[in-house]
């Protein structure tokens, strides 16, 4: 039965608490803590959560103190520069610590937007209507290139932690062209790792083509042969976006739910994103639509 959860994000300590707080109270199994996450508002959620409350955390949280509250993270999973690398390797060991101690199971790695000339991360560019030409690009562009590098040395430095910290690190797949991984490069990450604790995580306003199609990829770019790709999703943020890319409540959007809810059906973890704390109580109800074995929901203190 798939785990019924909901993103919290918060900058500020009241925030934190009173969104926390209505996500419990309404009967959600779990909670993603997902960016922006300040310290004070981390600090005040680790007294208020019940342990293993956490199904997922994003990777670089909770941002350090210094960091002023609304100031974009400074930390990239595919870093350009060494001096970039130098920090996503330090804070993600935070991360870690921080996942260990909530007894939080995963750490989602967010997608890297590339400003590159010819792989622009325009909303209207989906990867499923780009071909081999942009494939060539990415493959032979030395900052792509360098970027990829980075990924792979922060996923050796994750994984060889994970199985320490009883952790499972989760890439996301984007599906615009400026963004990394696309499918192909998440899949020549999991080969890379075979055997490590290493898997997917979706979101469905970021859902590649390849699982809009099918659960099943015969040969993509021939980086990977006859992968059961949906074996490998450990779960999904449940998200939605108007067709300007501004976020709105799941089904009042453009994802096309029709198209992958018998897919999703067979992931162990959804997890809800609303704009607004109000919309937590409908976010519960759309997971329970999506969910045609679930009969009532129940809470995270029932039992």
């Amino acid at each position: 039965m798939t785990i019924h959860a909901a993103s919290l994000s918060a900058l500020k300590v009241d925030d934190a608490r009173k969104t926390a707080g209505a996500i419990l109270d309404e009967g959600f199994e779990g909670l993603v803590l997902d960016a922006p996450l300040h310290h004070d508002a981390w600090n005040a959620l680790r007294e208020l959560l019940p342990r293993n409350s956490v199904r997922a955390i994003r990777l670089f949280l909770p941002y350090p103190r210094a960091l002023r509250p609304g100031a974009p993270s400074p930390f990239v999973a595919a870093a350009g520069s060494r001096e970039e690398r130098r920090a996503a390797l330090a804070q993600a060991q935070k991360s870690l610590e921080a996942a260990d101690r909530l007894g939080a199971p995963l750490v989602l790695l967010p997608m890297t937007c590339l400003d590159i000339p010819g792989l622009s991360p325009d909303y209207m560019a989906p990867t499923d209507s780009i071909e081999g030409e942009t494939l060539r690009l990415r493959s032979t562009d030395e900052e792509v290139r360098t970027r990829m590098d980075s990924l792979l040395l922060l996923l050796s430095f994750l994984l060889e932690r994970a199985e320490r910290y009883a952790t499972t690190i989760c890439l996301t797949p984007g599906n615009r062209s400026g963004e990394l991984p696309l499918t192909p490069e998440a899949l020549a990450c999991l080969e890379e790792f075979e055997g490590a604790p290493l898997g997917l995580w979706l979101d469905t306003c970021r859902l590649p083509g390849e699982f809009l199609r099918v659960p099943h990829i015969a040969d993509t770019a021939g980086l990977v042969s006859g992968l059961e790709l949906f074996d490998k999703v450990e779960g999904a943020s449940v998200s939605d976006e108007t067709s300007e890319g501004t976020p709105c409540s799941p089904g009042e959007g453009t994802v096309p739910w029709n198209l992958i809810t018998s897919s999703l059906r067979s992931l162990p973890l959804w997890c809800v994103k609303t704009p607004v704390r109000d919309g937590l109580a409908e976010g519960l109800r759309f997971l329970g639509s999506l969910d045609e074995e679930r009969k009532a929901p129940g809470g995270l203190l029932d039992g």
